[in-house]
This record gives structure tokens, C-alpha cells and sequence, in this order.
């Protein structure tokens, strides 16, 4: 008899779940509290799979041998809780692909605060420009499952993961594992910064002498949360700053890349001039890329071509319009304070900076001084703007208020100044005004559009 393998929740990573499931063979129950998108019902319709909506999805999937949890499921949510009582083993869809992963292919995690999906896309395109078979895939929107689930398979699979992917994995083990960074976040889901961190990290003491973990050794936090665990993989360290066990850093306007590994004692040098890396966050994920391009041997020049021909992802550091001297700046990605003091620290001229929406717990003592050094005005946003408010209102001349991105764009526009930013960096998840970061981000675009339209 088939094992019964229960999904819950219909969108991208549990659709991508119950595709691979399919096409493994197993008996399927698919539960959700809303129908799935349309795209998403066209996938499973065409292969006849049925799916439940209810708002009790216990009762379903007591009846599975095992079930599938998409990342919006809460670690503390009631009947979780109880289906797990019941000894039902429940996994994310990372886990769930992991257990279903090619034998000859190669796995790449990156995970941390901030930077995954640039991280991640960067690596995936390294790998295609040297020509390996690879895809980005996981939290950056397409589902590590659905990728499995495609023939034939890849070479590379560069995954982003998130901590709500990661906290229930259990057997998951990368060829190599990239840490971008640490900050407090999503600390509202995890129910404390100790859940956050562990949920992100525990992943570490899996990783065989042979694999390798890639960190940002300029990141306090992180640095010191992995002291607690006890890892045997190679170590290898990237930081902004040249420094004693460093691998890969920047030096002016290179890269420096000095790993001397077996059979590769050569120093990499390579220009980030006439490449789209011109903001510090990015050239920093080129550092990683840089040390897996050494790890998977590749050449230097497979480096450089990936650097020139990278296409920027949309809504991070994204440059929008440049009006009456003023550059309006869409990075609405930016949902934690360490993507937003990268933000912050991208320019020299006074920033106008748009934030707000829902706070995930946030720290925002750690981005007060950059504030201080280049916020002019600060625009809020979203439903509940208290807890920027409170942390801002005694450092930024001028904190307003706004109803509406549109508003919020306006009120920037009035107090910009030719060679000011107006930049949206949230700090913040999107899902009180809008359903994603990238519609928070079409809304700030189209604003500033509108704008451009009443100025011509």
C-alpha cells in the first residue's frame, strides 16, 4: 500500500510539494484553508489531484502517514500541535525534497537575515555561466519540489531558505551551506530570538568533515550563535574587511579572493568596475559567490562573466526614477534592519526613507546610528507605524505619516531636494496593506510613475 502523504497549504511550496509527491507515487490529500491561486488549481486539475478546503484540516490529515508543511504554518499552531501529538510526522518542503534529492547531484543552501535571494540567484547564475545545469530555487519563488520534479534533473540546486523552511527539517544535508548574515527577526513567528536562531542554525551540526559552511564573519550575532554548535565541516569566512582568517573580502573597487586550498594556492583578484555590483550588499554576496565558485571549481573568468552579465533581482536596491535630481529607490525586499542599514549605507547623498508595515520583532537600536548619520525624513507606513515611531521620532528632523504608499510618495517628493533619495526600505513584512513584498514594491513604482507623469 502507497503512503498517504497529506499537504498543507496550496500555494508555491505546497503545489511544488504534491507535484513531487505525484510524481513519486504517493497517495495524496491536499488541505487548505482558501483555494489555491488559478495557476496553481490548473496544476493540479491537470493531473486530477483534488485538494479540501477547510478551516479544521485536522480532520483530514489525521489520515496521513506523514504531512507536508507549507512555511505560513506556525510552529504553535493548535492543530499542528495535536496532529504531531498523535505521533503524525509533519516536515517542510525543503525537508521533503531533500528526502527525494538526485543521488549525483549538488545542493547549495543559503540562508540567513538578509541577502539570501541575491545571494542565491547570483550562485545559480554563476553555475550557468559556467556552464552547469543549475536553478534557483526555495524562498526566492519557485519551489525546491517543483524544481525536483522536473526532468530531467538539474546538476545544481541553489536553494534559499528561510528559517520557516528550515526549523523542521530533520535529515536535510548540503554540499555546502551559505550564512549571509544574522539579525533578531521574524521573532512574532518563532516565539523568541533563541527559536530564530536555532530554527536557522541546527542545520549546522549536519554537515559532514566534507561539506563546507560559508559565513559572514562580520556578522556579531551570527558569529557568535555559531560558537554553540558543534560543527565538522570546513570553515571558510567572508567579511567587507581583510582580516586574520579571512577568505574573500574587498579591497577599493576588487574583490580579493585567497582560500589556498589543495591544488589552488592562486589569489583572486576580480574588478567589480563595468558590473552591475556597484552597492556594498551585492558586492558582499559576491564574496560568497566567489568562495563557491573556488569550492566547485571553477574558473576565475566563469566569476567575472557572472559579475557583467547578472541581471538585478526587482524590488532590491532598485533604482525607479531619477526626477528633478531626485532618486527614487525600490527596496521593498529590504524586511529586516540588517537589509536596511545595507540600504541605508548604498549612498551618500540625504536619504527620505519610506518604512513600516509589520513589525517582526525588530531590534531597531542596531540601524539608529546610520539613521542618525543619513535619514533626513522619515516617512511611515503601513497599520501599525508605533513601533518606527517610538524608535525614530528623537533621531530623524522630520517623521510623518502616511495612509497610502501613493501618500507616502507624495509626502517624499515634497520634501526631497535635488540629490536626495527617496527610498523605500521597508524594515518590515508587507502583509498588512499589501500580499507580498513585491506588490508593495509595483505600488511604490507605480507611485513614483505617477509622479514622473504630473512633473513632465
Amino acid at each position: 500500500m502507497s503512503q498517504r502523504i497529506g499537504i498543507w497549504g496550496l500555494g508555491e511550496s505546497g503545489v511544488g510539494a504534491a507535484l513531487l509527491a505525484y510524481k513519486k507515487g504517493y497517495d495524496l490529500l491536499l488541505v487548505a484553508d482558501k483555494p489555491p491561486a488559478p495557476h496553481y488549481a490548473q496544476k493540479l486539475q491537470a493531473l486530477g489531484l483534488p485538494w479540501h478546503i477547510t478551516d479544521k484540516p485536522e480532520a483530514i490529515l489525521k489520515k496521513a502517514d506523514l504531512i507536508v508543511r507549507s512555511p505560513g504554518i506556525r510552529p504553535d499552531t493548535p492543530a499542528l500541535l495535536r496532529l504531531k501529538a498523535e505521533g503524525i510526522p509533519i516536515v517542510s518542503d525543503l525537508e521533503w525534497g531533500g528526502r527525494h534529492f538526485p543521488p549525483r547531484a549538488h545542493l547549495w543552501i543559503i540562508t540567513g537575515s538578509a541577502g539570501k535571494s541575491s545571494t542565491t540567484q547570483l550562485i545559480a547564475h554563476l553555475f550557468r555561466t559556467a556552464g552547469r545545469r543549475a536553478i534557483a530555487c526555495g524562498n526566492i519563488g519557485y519551489s525546491f519540489c517543483a524544481a525536483l520534479a522536473e526532468e530531467p534533473p538539474y546538476e545544481y540546486y541553489v536553494v534559499e531558505a528561510s528559517s520557516f523552511q528550515l526549523w523542521d527539517t530533520f535529515t536535510l544535508i548540503p554540499e555546502g551551506l551559505i550564512l549571509t548574515g544574522l539579525v533578531p527577526n521574524h521573532i512574532d513567528w518563532h516565539g523568541s530570538l533563541e527559536e530564530y536562531v536555532h530554527a536557522k542554525l541546527h542545520i549546522t551540526e549536519r554537515l559532514p568533515a566534507e561539506a563546507h559552511l560559508i559565513y559572514a564573519a562580520d556578522s556579531e550575532l551570527l558569529v557568535q550563535k555559531l560558537g554553540s554548535y558543534k560543527i565538522k565541516a570546513h570553515l571558510w569566512r567572508f567579511s567587507v574587511k581583510a582580516g586574520e582568517g579571512i577568505h574573500a573580502w574587498i579591497e577599493g573597487n576588487k574583490l580579493i579572493c585567497d582560500m589556498r586550498i589543495p591544488d589552488d594556492t592562486e589569489r583572486w583578484e576580480v574588478s567589480y568596475e563595468a558590473t552591475p555590483l556597484q552597492e556594498l550588499p551585492q558586492r558582499k554576496n559576491a564574496l560568497a559567490a566567489a568562495i563557491v565558485a573556488r569550492l566547485a571549481g571553477l574558473r576565475r573568468a566563469d566569476l567575472r562573466r557572472s559579475f557583467e552579465t547578472l541581471e538585478k533581482m526587482p524590488h532590491r536596491l532598485e533604482q525607479v526614477a531619477l526626477i528633478n535630481g531626485v532618486l527614487y529607490v525600490n527596496d521593498s525586499k529590504a524586511t529586516t534592519t540588517d537589509a536596511v542599514w545595507y540600504a541605508l549605507q548604498s549612498f551618500e547623498r540625504p536619504i527620505i526613507w519610506i518604512a513600516g508595515g509589520v513589525d517582526k520583532g525588530n531590534d531597531w537600536g542596531e540601524i539608529l546610528d546610520i539613521v542618525r548619520a543619513r535619514v533626513k525624513a522619515l516617512i511611515l507606513i503601513g497599520a501599525d507605524p508605533d513601533p518606527l515611531y517610538r524608535a525614530f521620532h528623537d533621531t530623524v528632523p522630520i517623521v510623518e505619516r502616511a495612509g497610502s504608499m501613493e501618500e507616502a510618495v507624495e509626502k517624499a517628493h515634497a520634501l526631497a531636494r535635488a540629490d536626495d533619495v527617496v527610498l523605500l526600505s521597508p524594515g518590515c513584512a508587507s502583509f498588512d496593506w499589501f500580499r507580498s513584498y513585491e506588490e508593495r514594491g509595483e505600488a511604490f513604482r507605480r507611485a513614483v510613475q505617477k509622479l514622473r507623469g504630473e512633473e513632465a
